[in-house]
Order: C-alpha cells, then structure tokens, then sequence
C-alpha cells in the first residue's frame, strides 16, 4: 500500500499529470455539454464539415456565458477558452476524424474567441453591470426601507442605466462634505454633483409640475435631468427620459421621482448634492460615497458569481461600471457608436474602450432588462459584429 502513496504523491505534483486532468475533465464536460443539448453523437461524423465547426462555436458562445467547470465563464481567459475548445476538436481527432477548424469556409470558433481576446486587452478595465446582477439589484431594491442606502444606490443605479453619469457627477467621496466648483468665473449652484433642481418633471403636455413631494408617477409624462457641469465643458446641458412601458421597476423617471421625493423627506437643504439616504440620528441625511458604490456592487456580484471576499474579480466593478454599462446597454440595442457618444455625453471616441463584446442571451430575461428606447433609426444604428452575425444564426 505504501508503494501507492509513494505514486500517488507523485503524480499529485507531476504537473504533466495535473495538465492531463483538465484536459480529461474538459474533453467531459464537452460531451456532457454536447449531450444536454439532444446530439446523439459529439462528434456528428456525417454532418458536413462546416456544421460541425457552427456546434463547437456554439459550444464556446455556452463557456463564455458562464457554463464552465467553475460556472466562471464572464471572466474566462482567452487562453483558457482555448484550452476547453481544444479538447473539444480532440474528442474528433481522437476518432480519426478531420478537425472541425480546419478546412471550413466561415471559422464561427474564432469569430467568439477573437472578440473575447479583444476586451480581456482592454487595460484598466471595468465590468458592466450584467443581466444577472441588474435582477439581483432590483430584488435587493425592496428588501429595505425606501430611505436606506441600499434603495438609494437601487434608484441611481437604475437611472445610471440611462444616463451613464460619472462618479463625479452624482456621488462624493465624504459623506457629510462635498466637491465643489472652484472656477472662480462660475455663478451658478456650486456642487459639483447633481442637486435636487436639477432634477424636472413635466406632464404629457409639457407642463412643468411644480408638487414633486405628493407627485405620482401617473401625472409625469417625462423628465429632464440637467447637467450643470461636466468634464467636457458642455455645461447646463438637460437629457430628457420617457417613462418607461416595458419594466416600470427600471423606469429612469419613476427613479428620479423617487431620488426627489427622497429629497424632501429627508428635508435636503437647498444646493447641496441630491444623493443622499437616511444616516444616524446624529445626522438626518448621509451623502452617498464611490466607496457606497463599490461595496454595494462587489457585494451584489459575490452573490451571484458565488465568489470569495478575497477574489480580485470584484475589483472589476466600481462607480464607473454604471457608465460602462450604459455605454453597452446602447451598444446592444445596436446604436451607432456616435449616438452612444452624443447620448452619453463624450467628446471623444474613448468610450469605444469599454463595449464588452458580450455575448448577451437572446431570451426573454435578458430583453426585460433592455433600455426601454424606441428602436435605432437607419441613421443611428450601426451594423452587426461579426461575433454577432454568428451569434444572430444560432439563435435563429
């Protein structure tokens, strides 16, 4: 028995013996895969070439979503993607059949895994607020008190959805002080963030309601949010929002109306920044910080993700993933990339850098979490991806 010890720690540390594991685990998980979803054979031998190189990319579109041996999938590795796909073509190979990636007109498998090493290049970079984590915010939005922090970060995330501001332009780094405007040429409010007459609601006849403490949604036709400064110099510029008809719960007025209301029922003072919760009784209001933001949505993220305090995903998402995740709320909607930039108020094309090229499911849950817009005009939207076109004809 001794002699088997002595093997098996061996072979424990063997790094050729660990490599031969994976590679055994992922080749099953392919066929297991394979399996769930109806083929009879894996390796379908008398399906043409081309088709079996379409159920491999269609299997690699299934472990960038997330189905993994670790169920990771939104943060898998390019290299690692490759190494499950390779196991894949071995379970060909393996039966002396041709390799599915080899000799096809259209390679569907690089199509995926091209766009997946494109955004892991992205330095810096930050998550969007996945589908996922977006319900998980709207269940946590009701668990608490309608002035606790938790609620208040729900309503700015959910307006965030639209409006894609910066950190700057609505939280603080302090709690009780706040940024300020220190041009000496500005004479308007001095807050650097968004106050509360920033905020306007109008009637579907555009008259401004005036009675926003005991105003119901049914009487707002849309609002206006104005941004008095910005990083780009275009000051004073008001973005108007329609109610929204497919989810009211995502609504960016119903949200603005509830950061309002808020407002006046923790009794604001005048120009000071509008986002805020219920604090101690030592202090009747507390200003919502970056570091809130951060907290909240690591912590959102662990839960769905199933993933340890300590995991360096979670520095994935901060303030700006509400701005990264406007940015691709429109690209999936299939905006042009100059709407996306005139919309989300960038002067540059620096925003290009955080489109995920996320491979979005094309199910019911998933369009109940869209950005309630009417659909982009010839002018304003822009064409398919090629990932996308693949993805387009497998779900077709």
């Amino acid at each position: 028995m001794h002699y088997r010890s002595y093997i098996k720690g061996r072979l424990h540390r063997s790094h050729r013996a660990k490599q031969a594991v994976t590679d055994g685990s992922r080749k099953n998980h392919f066929l297991v895969w394979c399996s769930r979803i109806g083929l009879p054979d894996p390796c379908c031998p008398t399906s043409p070439l081309q088709a079996r190189n379409f159920i491999l990319a269609c299997y690699a579109v299934s472990l960038i979503r997330g189905e993994t041996l670790k169920g990771d999938g939104f943060f898998i590795r390019h290299a690692t993607l490759m190494g499950y796909i390779s196991q894949a073509v071995r379970c060909h190979t393996d039966r002396l059949l041709p390799s599915p990636r080899t000799g096809v007109p259209i390679d569907y498998v690089s199509l995926m895994t091209a766009a997946v090493r494109k955004y892991k290049k992205v330095p810096n970079r930050r998550e969007m607020i996945h589908d996922s984590m977006m319900s998980e915010i709207i269940s946590r939005s009701t668990q608490t008190p309608s002035d606790s922090l938790q609620t208040a970060l729900c309503d700015w995330i959910f307006l965030g959805r639209y409006n894609g501001f910066r950190k700057s332009e609505w939280c603080n780094d302090h709690h009780t002080k706040y940024a300020r405007i220190e041009d000496p040429l500005w004479s308007g409010p001095d807050a650097v963030s968004f106050i509360l007459e920033d905020f306007s609601f109008f009637s579907p006849l555009g008259v401004q309601l005036s009675d926003i403490p005991t105003l119901i949604l049914d009487r707002v036709g849309y609002s206006t949010l104005l941004h008095r400064r910005q990083k780009n110099n275009d000051n004073y510029q008001a973005i108007t929002y329609g109610k929204c008809t497919s989810n009211p719960v995502l609504c960016p007025v119903s949200a603005m109306l509830r950061i309002a209301q808020r407002a006046y029922r923790l009794r604001l003072p005048p120009l000071r920044p509008v986002a805020i919760y219920s604090g101690s009784s030592r202090s009747a209001c507390r200003q919502i910080t970056g570091k809130d933001v951060t907290s909240f949505l690591r912590s959102v993220a662990k839960t769905v993700y199933n993933l340890p305090s300590d995991s360096p995903q979670l520095r994935l998402w901060g303030p700006h993933s509400i701005r990264v995740t406007a940015a691709n709320l429109l690209h999936r909607a299939r905006y042009s990339d100059s709407f996306i930039k005139n919309r989300l108020r960038w002067k540059s094309d620096s925003f290009l850098m955080y489109l995920r090229n996320t491979f979005y499911t094309a199910d019911q849950h998933s369009k109940a979490l869209d950005i309630d817009l009417a659909p982009p005009s010839p002018m304003e939207s822009r064409p398919l991806e090629p990932h996308e076109d693949a993805l387009a004809a497998m779900t077709a």
